[in-house]
């Protein structure tokens, strides 16, 4: 460190990480609970000056002084918000800036890593954070995590309101792509996008939606081993029982559910697909853009050969298999040849997924 990032350090050093209460308690060091339980009640953003007087203050607040800090001395800075969408919504904000040709991460509050550490681009800076992040903060593999450009926010204001504050920044385009591929008549009406059966559902689409429910009717009654449905007439189940079976079968998101292959279907597997891709066109979606992970609330990367008696797969199998590995089991003889073409279920925020997150191949 140089005498200026050497000064800025000294003076972070006197602060401590918290918030303190209206008796200048330091919250974290004496009610836990209260801080797990309550933290959106009770903070609020401190300005500079306020946290150089109570020395006292979480990364939101820390960042504040080191921008107000390093702009003081000349030194331009770019602030970021990294967060993951989970249950307990955990977040941090960060500062760099550019030295001659390299950048530089300047951090304070996360004692794991407090120091200042350099890079060769921005990106590579950004992806080690975010590597960092995940591995210290999140429980769940799956949730996504998204890193906010955010400029300096009014002070005072809300846990709730900076949330939304730096989530309205500019989002960072890190991810290396992700393809899956989904097939649509070509006379399908893709105007909104590719709905799902709720979607259908609540927009009484009828009409479509008993179209392709039909298939699950059997299912439901004779396959899925539902004890409620068990003993009934397939064709007596209303669309609302084909929903609930599908919710009881599927999870929760089992009606939202829109399925991708992970690689685009060819003539070459067989007679079936060749005869049905004269009537569909193909469609591709980037599962890691990070604004397309924006509007996901679930991914389910289903079971081997679609069996629940199977393995269960995840992502990392998909970022793993070859073209070959992927269709070595397709068998075009069987009803339901699709079973054996591993695939992955997506529920959209709004129940379908929307025109601009599809790209069409040939």
């Amino acid at each position: 460190m140089n005498e200026l990032e050497i000064e800025i350090m000294n003076i972070m050093n006197q602060i401590q990480y918290g918030f303190l209460d209206e008796k200048g308690n330091n919250i974290i060091n004496y009610d836990i609970d209260k801080w797990n339980n309550d933290f959106s009640n009770f903070y609020y953003l401190l300005s500079p000056e306020e946290l150089l007087i109570k020395k006292c203050g979480i990364c939101w607040d820390q960042v504040e002084l080191e921008r107000k800090l390093f702009e003081e001395k000349g030194i331009q800075v770019s602030t970021y918000f990294i967060c993951t969408h989970d249950d307990n919504l955990p977040s941090h904000t960060f500062l760099t800036y550019k030295y001659q040709d390299k950048y530089y991460w300047f951090e304070h509050s996360w004692q794991l890593y407090c120091g200042i550490h350099e890079y060769n681009s921005i990106k590579e800076l950004l992806l080690d954070i975010k590597a960092k992040f995940i591995q210290s903060h999140i429980e769940r593999q799956d949730a996504f995590t998204f890193i906010y450009k955010y400029e300096q926010p009014n002070y005072h204001i809300t846990c709730a309101d900076y949330y939304k504050y730096c989530e309205q920044g500019i989002l960072m385009k890190l991810n290396e792509p992700l393809y899956f591929y989904h097939v649509v008549n070509k006379s399908a009406d893709l105007s909104v996008g590719l709905l799902s059966l709720k979607y259908m559902y609540d927009h009484n689409m009828f009409s479509l939606f008993d179209k392709y429910t039909d298939k699950y009717r059997n299912r439901i009654v004779n396959d899925w081993h539902i004890d409620k449905y068990s003993n009934r007439d397939s064709l007596s189940l209303t669309r609302e029982e084909i929903l609930d079976g599908l919710e009881l079968f599927r999870g929760v998101y089992g009606p939202s559910y829109i399925y991708f292959f992970k690689y685009p279907l060819t003539k070459k597997l067989g007679s079936k697909i060749e005869k049905l891709l004269i009537e569909k066109d193909i469609y591709r979606i980037n599962i890691n853009d990070e604004e397309i992970q924006r509007k996901i609330k679930d991914i389910f990367y289903g079971y081997w050969n679609s069996n629940s008696d199977n393995e269960l797969l995840n992502k990392k199998y998909y970022e793993k298999v070859t073209k070959k590995e992927y269709f070595s089991q397709y068998n075009d003889n069987l009803e339901m040849n699709f079973s054996t073409l591993n695939h992955i279920a997506i529920a959209f925020n709004d129940d379908y997924c929307p025109i601009t997150f599809l790209e069409k191949i040939t």
